[in-house]
């Protein structure tokens, strides 16, 4: 009981020379040249439209010859109705310095894919995505480090794990898409988030983001490192309220529900005076298994399962009368580890 009682205060501290910070969108020197992966997420929310999602990584898997990072790319588009497009790509080079400014974020795989702090752009024989920023950023913290990690400085403790952080909740973007098939292109909104780990960072996860018009929002929970121990953290972002949820452990002041093989999970945060209940549903079958890193690269048994096509529902109260309800026809809805569904079609 000490023992948790100290990782929660240690949650709440604003600062920490060993923090996640806004520099740290920049690639790492891997800190194994066994096993490595350093993780660039964009969500992005075309409303009326659909959702894509673009991750580009470098790792260093087991059976590298020369320990040197490689490049993996993920592109998944799924309209609001209709079938998910995937794609993942292997890459032997990856750029990581800037031809001009030695300490900016850059990654680049030539003639594929180009990505800096304000822009994205891929070009593939099958399809092309491009996306700019086009209006400012909401970072998950105010005060003097917005780029610190949702939970705190838990996950720099020893033993459990790689780091990980968002870089922005949501920010107005342009984008395109071309497949040959479809071609959408017009205003968004972007969520990103970043990793970087050499070994898992996590026993299992929960995890959901959504950006509208209306609100912006992601939620997550997490076993970390070799412990049983459940917290969830989070932040929502509506019209009418901005609502920072503290790292909080399950059975306290967070209850959930989960059921994954159904695509479900209900949510209960509280924080003085209010109380946030969020329900995602998401068809089973809108579900695709992804297993890099976790298991190409680590070696475990860890699958992630995703689904870009989940319903949620929030219903927000104030001292117990409620005071904003909001649906989104379409989210991220992710389980992993002990969380994930084992029935599903890989």
């Amino acid at each position: 009981m000490l023992r948790l009682l100290l990782v929660f205060c240690l949650s709440f501290l604003p600062l920490s020379s060993w923090s996640t910070n806004l520099d740290d969108i920049r690639a790492h020197e891997p800190s194994s040249r066994v096993t490595w992966a350093e993780q660039w997420f964009y969500n992005v929310a075309a409303p009326g439209i659909g959702y894509f999602k673009i991750s580009f990584q470098t790792y260093i898997a087991p059976d590298s010859v020369d320990g040197q990072e490689k490049a993996y790319m993920h592109l998944a588009f799924t309209p609001l109705q209709g079938a998910t497009v995937k794609y993942d790509l292997f890459y032997d080079e990856v750029i990581l310095e800037h031809p001009t400014k030695a300490d900016a974020f850059y990654y680049e795989v030539p003639g594929i894919i180009v990505a800096d702090e304000e822009q994205i752009s891929v070009t593939h024989e099958d399809f092309a995505f491009s996306l700019a920023w086009d209006g400012p950023h909401t970072r998950y913290w105010g005060g003097l480090n917005p780029g610190q990690t949702p939970f705190g400085i838990i996950p720099e403790l020893p033993g459990v794990g790689g780091k990980w952080f968002l870089y922005t909740v949501t920010t107005p973007v342009q984008y395109s898409f071309d497949d040959g098939v479809q071609r959408w292109s017009g205003p968004g909104y972007a969520q990103v988030d970043k990793g970087w780990y050499d070994k898992e960072s996590s026993a299992g996860m929960m995890y959901t983001m959504g950006l509208s018009d209306e609100v912006a929002f992601m939620f997550t929970g997490a076993v970390f490192g070799d412990s049983s121990v459940e917290m969830w953290a989070g932040r929502y972002v509506s019209d009418n309220y901005d609502l920072v949820f503290y790292p909080a452990f399950k059975g306290l002041s967070v209850k959930r529900e989960i059921d994954a093989c159904a695509g479900e999970l209900h949510v209960e945060l509280n924080k003085i005076g209010k109380k946030l209940v969020l329900d995602a549903r998401a068809a089973p079958e809108s579900f695709y298994l992804l297993n890099f890193p976790s298991v190409i690269i680590f070696g475990g048994e860890q699958n992630y399962m995703k689904s870009m096509k989940a319903e949620v529902d929030f219903n927000l109260y104030h001292l117990g009368e409620l005071k904003e309800t909001i649906h989104l026809p379409q989210a991220l809805l992710e389980f992993s580890g002990p969380f994930a569904c084992s029935q599903l079609p890989d």
